[in-house]
Formats: structure tokens, sequence, C-alpha cells
């Protein structure tokens, strides 16, 4: 039986998510899928290079900063939710690298936006490191949208598909997190941190398009979409935000799906 304190966190339900999420059967058609044709290896292979990177992260930086934060110090349950939501984004890493390999690309050991971007996360405090996962989480959602209808392969679109599901409740998952260390804060400083995180947000939204619009194109989105797509995602974002610094109960929505979902 666990204890009042685990019943009480509103970590707990996430904590039996993921556990739920990992001991779930993925399948996905990897002997049955046709290779990618040479048209459709030049239009995504770099990008899907680049998540497969970008999707891997050991997490240890974050754990250290999470596991001294005041906000979830008495939180027994945060760190083991936070410690399977990075073993789910290394998942992910693994089966786009898997990809990769059954279509002989081979993986990226480095690439300078990953590098900036891990250096912002290693240099910054938990807040700020939350913010760039989950910007890079808010733009994983059309990108992954994108990619599943660039080319014909049914196995990169289940990949996509399953990855888009997984993303969907991590960005609840880190809504609830900003929103909880931001109770503290006078409404200035709260309208300064969703002020910069608004600025990294769209900076990032061009980059994404800078560096992947090849996929975007070919699965027929106009930057005009993307920018949208990627805008609704972010304002569905800082509106769940909102409610946990305001401790207002979550929408459904904001709550972790079921499998079934």
């Amino acid at each position: 039986m666990r204890s009042p304190a685990l019943r009480a966190s509103p970590y707990e339900p996430w904590h039996q998510h993921f556990l739920r999420n990992r001991g779930a059967a993925h399948a996905f058609p990897w002997l049955e899928s046709p290779r990618l044709t040479a048209r459709e290896r030049r239009l995504v292979a770099c990008s899907i290079q680049q998540f497969q990177l970008g999707e891997w992260a050991r997490g240890r930086g974050l754990m250290r900063r999470a596991s001294t934060h005041s906000a979830f110090a008495a939180d027994l349950a945060f760190l083991p939710a936070l410690q399977l939501f990075v073993a789910e984004e290394q998942e992910h890493s693994g089966i786009l690298g898997r990809f990769l390999d059954r279509e002989q690309i081979p993986r990226l050991q480095t690439h300078w936006i990953d590098g900036v971007f891990r250096r912002l996360r290693k240099l910054a405090g938990l807040e700020v490191c939350a913010m760039v996962l989950v910007t890079a989480e808010t733009l994983a959602i059309p990108f992954y949208q994108a990619l599943r209808d660039a080319t014909h392969s049914p196995l990169l679109r289940a990949i996509c598909v399953r990855i888009l599901c997984d993303e969907a409740a991590h960005l609840r998952f880190q809504a609830q997190t900003l929103g909880l260390m931001r109770r503290s804060l006078s409404r200035p400083a709260r309208a300064v941190r969703a002020f910069a995180h608004s600025v990294l947000f769209h900076t990032t939204t061009l980059l994404l398009w800078q560096q992947h619009q090849r996929v975007f194109r070919a699965a027929a989105w106009t930057f005009h979409r993307f920018w949208n797509e990627a805008r609704r995602e972010f304002a569905l974002l800082e509106r769940h935000i909102t409610q946990v610094t305001a401790q207002q109960p979550f929408l459904d929505s904001a709550r972790p799906p079921r499998l079934a979902d």
C-alpha cells in the first residue's frame, strides 16, 4: 500500500502513467515495412539524425537540480516520475537510432544545435532547464506530425505516432513542473519568466523551420501552417502552466492520459 504522502502527491499519477507506458507493448513493423527510397532518404535523413541525437540525455544534471529544489523536496513521487520521464525520452532516441541503423544512415555523435541546448541546460537552474526541454517537446509535436506524412514508410509513420502520443503527455508533465516552480513567485516575476520562455520558444521555432523545412515541405506544410501549429501547442502549454501556478484544477486534458487514449 502506498503511503499517504505518495497518494497526496500530484506526481504519483504521473509515476503510475510512466510505469504503465513502460510496460505496454509497442509493436513496430520492423520486418514488414519497405526501406526508404533514395528521394525520401534525402528529405528526412538529416532531420531524423538530429532528433535522434537530441532525444538522448542522461538527465543527471536535471535529476541533481530537481533533488534540491524547494518546490519538490517533500514530494516522494517527483524524482521517480522524473526518472521515468527521462527514460522515456531515451527510449525515443533508441527507437529512432534503430530506424537509422536499419536504413544504413549513420548516427550523429554531435551537432552544433544540440551542443548549444545541452550547454544552456548545464549552465542553468532547474526552471530554465525545464523551459529548454519543454520548448523542444512543444516543437516536436508539429515536427513528428510532418515527419509522419513526409514518406510512405509504415514503420516511420508508426514510430512518429508513438512518439507523438508520448510527447503530448510529456508536455502536460512539464507544465505541471513549471507551474509548481512558479507558484511562490510574485506576479511580475511570473510575467518575466513567461516572457523569457516566449522569446526562447519563438527563436527556436524559427531555427527549427530553417533546419527541417525539407521535412515540412515534403508533408505539404507551409511555413504559415507550421508557425500556427507551433504557436497553438505553445499556447496550450502556457494555459496549463498558468492553471497550476494559480492552483486551479487541471483540465481533463492535462491529466496523465490512459494508454488507450
